[in-house]
């Protein structure tokens, strides 16, 4: 039974990647051809623009699933320093209505919910580090999807443009915001729960 389980997850690190190859291509085919030939549609435009994002956000997913990719960036990242202005940002963008969001369609069964956290101590350290990951495969999204949107507004598809950025505040902003809010919240919990020992 461990060796299936161990074969499994072997092949998951193998194929996953591989699979985020496929997507890295897929992306660039797909910026090129909308940049090269406009579309007028705004409907089209929009759905475009959600494909472009579901493409690039997938190339860094799954490879997450796979590798700890959270481990690239130095643990200096994920600590927050400014906890009041990352409350601000929170509140500003109504953060709060994405989670609610979330917890209706996404997250909804309890079950799913239960494998990052059971309520117990030690079940901690297993949601900061899925905060993590999940950052990360947020964070690099992000970065390249603005860049992608930058490109097709100074080109002849402002309006696919304007839609990707959207797509991408939405599908990544708002998700890193999220789990560095997850993050402070637990880091204040730990720190009652230690002077709660004393």
């Amino acid at each position: 039974m461990s060796h299936d389980k161990s074969g499994r997850k072997g092949l998951k690190k193998v194929l996953l990647p591989l699979a985020s190859i496929f997507l890295i291509f897929q992306s660039y085919k797909l910026i090129v051809s909308a940049s090269q030939a406009p579309i007028e549609s705004s409907v089209q435009q929009f759905v475009i623009a959600w494909v472009i994002n579901m493409f690039v956000t997938g190339i860094f997913a799954l490879t997450g699933f796979a590798h700890p990719t959270q481990k690239l960036l130095p643990e200096s990242y994920y600590s927050i320093r400014n906890p009041e202005r990352l409350l601000v940002f929170y509140r500003k963008m109504r953060i709060d209505l994405f989670k609610t969001f979330l917890l209706a369609t996404l997250w909804r069964q309890r079950k799913q919910r239960k494998q990052y956290f059971k309520g117990t101590r030690s079940d901690f350290n297993t949601l900061i580090r899925q905060s993590k990951k999940s950052e990360f495969g947020h964070l690099f999204p992000f970065l390249i999807l603005t860049l992608v949107s930058i490109y097709f507004l100074t080109g002849n598809a402002k309006g696919l443009g304007v839609f990707t950025m959207l797509w991408n505040i939405l599908g990544n902003l708002y998700p890193i915001i999220l789990q560095r809010h997850h993050r402070m919240r637990i880091q204040k919990i730990r720190s009652r729960l230690e002077i709660a020992k004393f």
